[in-house]
């Protein structure tokens, strides 16, 4: 197996897992259900819930066509392989997440015992999760130079997220007010080291 390839089968392979993983997650939330004093699920999170679904369609149907190359393809390699640590750094995040809140589920709730996550992943980004998602999605496109995934991507993850995101944003707001007001202050929303902008919404 070729460098090109294997960059290819981790980039797919890392694309099915999480559609996988997420699918696990609204599975544990199903089972909690009867702790949630409240929970959203309106337009904006129906959309989102199918998106698991669609990156283990397109993640599965690239790694079907993953073929050996003929002859030494150095740029693609690169892009690739870049493509490919997109995706290892998106499962970075993803994991770093779950150590720092082990007990997270997916969709917009609250539980009877919810508290603000503040500390590991959460410190350096409000939705870890979520960007986590946006590398790996973007990581799969890059890594099979897909003009699909790469229109999936930017026309449909990115943007529903950033809604998904301020639905999100609402929700804590009204669950923990002020809390919530001074960690948005110190902690950017999706991109680290960008504390305010476009994406953080009004007060």
């Amino acid at each position: 197996m070729t460098i090109y390839t294997t960059a290819l089968t981790v980039a797919a392979i890392g694309g099915l897992a999480r559609g996988v993983a997420v699918i696990y997650a609204f599975a544990r939330t199903f089972f909690i259900r009867k702790r949630f004093v409240a929970f959203r699920f309106g337009w904006v999170e129906i959309l989102v819930s199918l998106e698991p679904l669609i990156l283990l369609g397109v993640a599965y149907s690239l790694f079907r066509g993953i073929e050996s190359p003929s002859s030494p393809i150095t740029a693609q390699t690169i892009v690739a392989t870049t493509g490919a640590a997109l995706i290892l750094i998106g499962w970075i995040l993803l994991i770093w997440t779950f150590l720092s809140w082990p007990s997270i589920f997916a969709g917009h709730g609250v539980v009877n015992d919810h508290r603000l996550i503040t500390h590991g992943a959460y410190a350096v980004v409000r939705h870890p999760v979520y960007l986590g998602a946006c590398l790996i999605w973007l990581g799969l496109a890059l890594a099979f130079s897909d003009v699909l995934a790469f229109i999936i991507t930017f026309f449909y993850v990115i943007p529903i997220y950033i809604l998904y995101l301020r639905s999100e944003e609402k929700m804590m707001l009204e669950a923990f007010g002020q809390e919530y007001r001074d960690y948005r202050r110190k902690v950017p929303m999706l991109l680290p080291f960008i504390r305010r902008g476009g994406l953080a919404g009004p007060e």
